[in-house]
């Protein structure tokens, strides 16, 4: 959705919500969308097909697939690039995602809800720890 809609609609949520900057809305949309690749790539090789809404990734699922966007596209760079993003935890992914939820940008299915992305995961174990050099 990375189109003239999504840019409206981040606008929209950016004129009333400042905490962060637009980029991390693109950021978040792009680990959707690796985290949708894994997904199906997951149900292609148990042999399931996709259910007739499309996919639907729960808060863990984004939230492991914005790690996984993150280490692979940024490495040791990753967690200071979330920072000047303002994104510090997951609860901070579960920010963005209802704020696009709200403006109509993502769906939501009857069972999700915001504190599903609460500390699932902690960010310097995550992206800062992976590239620690152990000494002996």
């Amino acid at each position: 959705m990375r189109n003239e809609r999504f840019d409206d609609a981040v606008s929209a949520i950016l004129s009333t919500d400042t905490r962060y900057p637009r980029e991390a809305y693109t950021l978040v949309t792009a680990a959707l969308d690796h985290a949708i690749r894994a997904r199906r790539a997951e149900r292609r090789d148990e042999g399931r097909e996709e259910g007739p809404e499309g996919p639907h990734v729960s808060a863990r699922q984004l939230a492991e697939g914005l790690r996984d966007y993150m280490l692979a596209e940024f490495g040791p760079f990753a967690k200071g690039l979330l920072d000047d993003l303002n994104l510090r935890s997951t609860d901070d992914i579960g920010n963005l995602v209802y704020n696009l939820i709200g403006v109509g940008a993502f769906g939501q299915s009857k069972d999700d809800k915001r504190s599903d992305f609460h500390a699932l995961y902690d960010f310097h174990e995550a992206f800062v720890e992976p590239y620690l050099c152990e000494h002996e």
